[in-house]
């Protein structure tokens, strides 16, 4: 293990509260082990290794952004992916595609999704454009929800950039599902992009009621 990664763990061992990481991980069900750091204070702890690790070479940056993924605490996932997103326009190359997507399958859950997909991914695909496509469909049709969710969320903040003809169609490739996480998502993608184009999504959702969750067209609906 690095030296780096090693003092990471360190400094957020000696910060740890056990009460909090208790409550941490009962509110994720489960799924994670905690430090039990606010974010604020992991967030402070953090700001030297986002400030100094990105000086360091590719190969030392990956190998410390990937030990502190494959640690048990959700903490160290958190300044893996900040500090991935904080070297992503000066260090991806194409063949990284393989290592985003491990980090969208390892350790899944909502809140690395959420982050990984409208920030790295957005990243990914405005250097690679020529790759966004096939990734997508290779997300819709992996039967990954994590995956799924990805495909979608990648359009979250695109702002005017959006390419909506593909949005919607990544959409209506998910919509048939009783999956929480997926209808969610559609309904966060409609709400988000109603705020400026109110009309357009209030046409989508009436094009397609019939097919779209009654989740997704709530969440979608709230600001139309």
């Amino acid at each position: 293990m690095h030296i780096i990664t090693q003092d990471i763990i360190e400094t957020f061992k000696r910060e740890e509260n056990k009460e909090r990481a208790v409550q941490m991980k009962d509110y994720m069900r489960g799924q994670f082990e905690y430090f039990g750091l606010i974010s604020p204070l992991r967030k402070e702890l953090s700001k030297v290794y986002l400030r100094e690790v990105p000086k360091e070479g590719r190969e030392t940056v990956y190998q410390i952004i990937k030990e502190l993924w494959e640690q048990e605490f959700r903490e160290t996932h958190y300044l893996a992916q900040e500090l991935f997103l904080k070297v992503a326009k000066k260090l991806l190359v194409k063949e990284d595609l393989v290592f985003i997507n491990y980090m969208i399958l390892t350790h899944s859950w909502w809140d690395t999704i959420d982050f990984i997909a409208p920030k790295i991914c957005k990243i990914y695909f405005e250097e690679f454009p020529e790759k966004r496509d096939e990734w997508i469909g290779f997300c819709i049709t992996s039967e990954n929800i994590w995956l799924q969710r990805a495909s979608l969320l990648l359009h979250l903040k695109q702002k005017e950039d959006v390419d909506f003809e593909c949005m919607f169609s990544t959409i209506l490739r998910l919509n048939h599902t009783k999956e929480f996480f997926l209808n969610k998502a559609i309904g966060w993608l409609l709400r988000e992009y109603s705020k400026k184009h109110p009309q357009l999504i209030e046409n989508f959702i009436e094009e397609n009621k019939e097919s779209l969750s009654n989740l997704s067209i709530r969440e979608g609906s709230k600001y139309l």
